[in-house]
């Protein structure tokens, strides 16, 4: 049965690129793997993709996933459900402008406070540059059906869409932030982490991209003190 208090569905939903698994757009080949609980895209731009245009740029991927307006309208949305064909939830995706004294304001002011010490230490001051001219956080809490079937991908779907329309950097739960190519440039674990994954640093002014293996000791002190690790596949 249909959420009572879901708003009208706008359309399926195609699913492209596993998100942090395999490629996806922007020059990343292995992005991290999503965390379980949030993600957030932090946009220099205020303009707002309509809920109706979104869908309806996805309606033609293959895919059986759903949006809903959850709170707005569809040229000003606030917040939206992505769920399965069978109406179980995959993720909520909240758009929180940042003006003064808002949520959005707030959370940014957290997202910059978090940088304090963060490692790399010139990556933490570019990430603490560019949030300074954010104007609008979209942030993408992940519900219970996210590891069912597409879920992923229809995360991917959408957050792709908005990144490629807006620009951007990200920032995802226990991992820390990107850059606006989506390689990692300040790294904040809360757990164990594994894989492969593309990371920058910044040299003379430019980034240096690279693959690095996440539980490489060795590997992770050179990418923290902002040195390309030994042993790591630096992009031609």
């Amino acid at each position: 049965m249909r959420p009572t208090v879901t708003r009208p569905v706008l359309t399926g939903l195609a699913a492209f690129f596993r998100p942090f698994v395999q490629a996806m757009n922007r020059f990343v080949a292995h992005p991290p793997k999503p965390a379980p609980g949030w993600l957030c895209l932090l946009t220099p731009s205020a303009d707002i993709v309509p809920a109706g245009e979104l869908a309806a740029r996805l309606a033609a991927r293959t895919g059986s996933a759903r949006l809903c307006i959850e709170a707005g309208k569809d040229a000003q949305w606030d917040e939206l459900l992505l769920t399965h064909a069978d109406w179980r939830g995959i993720a909520r995706v909240e758009r929180l402008a940042v003006e003064d004294d808002t949520p959005g304001a707030r959370a940014l002011d957290a997202m910059a406070a978090s940088l304090a010490g963060a490692r790399p230490a010139a990556g933490a001051d570019w990430v603490g540059s560019y949030v300074a001219n954010v104007k609008a956080i979209y942030v993408f809490r992940a519900l219970p059906a996210a590891d069912e079937g597409d879920g992923w991908e229809a995360v991917a779907a959408v957050r792709n869409t908005l990144w490629s329309r807006l620009d951007g950097i990200l920032q995802a739960e226990g991992g820390g932030f990107t850059n606006e190519s989506g390689c990692q440039v300040v790294w904040q674990p809360t757990g164990h982490a594994a894989g492969s994954t593309w990371m920058a640093v910044l040299k003379e002014g430019a980034w240096v991209r690279f693959e690095m293996a996440l539980d490489d000791a060795v590997q992770r002190e050179h990418f923290l003190r902002g040195e390309v690790p030994p042993g790591a596949r630096v992009a031609s």
